[in-house]
C-alpha cells in the first residue's frame, strides 16, 4: 500500500469514496446531508480540493486501486485577537474503503497527513467528527487526538 499525492486520474474513484461516507451522513443526518444519488458536482468538489492552495490531498493505493483518501489545509488565525496566531491543519475528509477498514489504512493516512503538516509549518491538526459516527471518533482517539470542542446545531426552521 503507497500513500500518494492525489491525480486528476484518481477523482472517479475518490467520488465513489466520497459517496460510501456520504450514504452514512445521509441516513444519520437526512436534513444535513443530500442523497448522493441527487447530487451533482462531487467531481468538480473533489477537483476543486485537489487544486486548492496551501491543501494536501492524499490517496491510499495498493496496486493502482485507491482505497481511501485524506484532505487538509493549513490555516492561521489573523483576525480574532484573543486566540494565539500559530498555524493549524484542519483535516476535511478521510475515507477509506469499507472493505479496507481496521488494516491500518486510515492509521497510515492520518499519518502522512500529520507529516505534511508539520512540514508545512502547522502546530496543530483539527478535524470535525459527527457524534453519531463512533467508530470514527474511537479512531481519532486510537490516532491519539482528544475532544477540544464540540459543534452544537438546532434547527429552527424547515
Amino acid at each position: 500500500m503507497d500513500i500518494k499525492q492525489a491525480t486528476l486520474s484518481d477523482m472517479a474513484s475518490v467520488c465513489k469514496l466520497a459517496d460510501q461516507v456520504n450514504y452514512v451522513h445521509h441516513k444519520e443526518l437526512p436534513d444535513v446531508f443530500i442523497n448522493p444519488d441527487e447530487t451533482e458536482g462531487s467531481r468538480a468538489f473533489w477537483t476543486n480540493q485537489l487544486e486548492a492552495n496551501d491543501s494536501a490531498f492524499l490517496v491510499a493505493k495498493i496496486a493502482s486501486n485507491v482505497v481511501g483518501f485524506i484532505t487538509a489545509k493549513i490555516t492561521e488565525n489573523t483576525e480574532v485577537p484573543f486566540l494565539i496566531r500559530r498555524k493549524v491543519c484542519r483535516i476535511g475528509t478521510i475515507v477509506v474503503l469499507d472493505s479496507h477498514q481496521n488494516k491500518g489504512i486510515g492509521g497510515k493516512l492520518m499519518s502522512a497527513i500529520e507529516e505534511w503538516a508539520a512540514d508545512s509549518g502547522a502546530k496543530e491538526v483539527r478535524l470535525e467528527v459527527m457524534a453519531f459516527n463512533e467508530n470514527a471518533r474511537l479512531f481519532y482517539y486510537k490516532c491519539g487526538y482528544l475532544t477540544s470542542s464540540q459543534i452544537m446545531a438546532k434547527i429552527i426552521a424547515e
